[in-house]
């Protein structure tokens, strides 16, 4: 399960991720992720991902989290915050599935929804 919202007045694109996805539910997510992100300047806009609810891959899927990722870098937004998974093993496979990933060091994580609104 996954959301995506543009506030065009904060300037925030947020994601919201939830449970475990599917190949399909990965290819949805990229779809709709690239239509939102061509509607807007990203240069202008922070991304956040609040992952919080995720939960660990099977290998084919954690592939392509790691194209998630990888699209999130692509993009060039201002800032790219994400909210960290509840589960220490999902969050673990995150960082190992990204830390090839270049830019991935500018990515700022932190552990709250609140703390990322703080931070955009």
């Amino acid at each position: 399960m996954f959301e995506m919202e543009v506030d065009k007045l904060k300037k925030v694109f947020t994601i919201v991720a939830a449970g475990f996805f599917s190949m399909q539910e990965g290819i949805d997510f990229m779809n709709e992720y690239r239509s939102k992100a061509a509607q807007i300047v990203p240069e202008e806009y922070t991304l956040i991902v609040d992952g919080r609810e995720v939960k660990t891959s099977a290998q084919d899927v954690a592939e392509q989290l790691k194209n998630m990722i990888m699209l999130y870098m692509s993009v060039p937004f201002k800032k790219r915050i994400i909210v960290q998974q509840q589960s220490a093993v999902a969050a673990s496979q995150t960082k190992r599935l990204a830390k090839d990933i270049p830019g991935f060091e500018t990515i700022i994580f932190v552990e709250s929804t609140e703390e990322a609104f703080a931070k955009a």
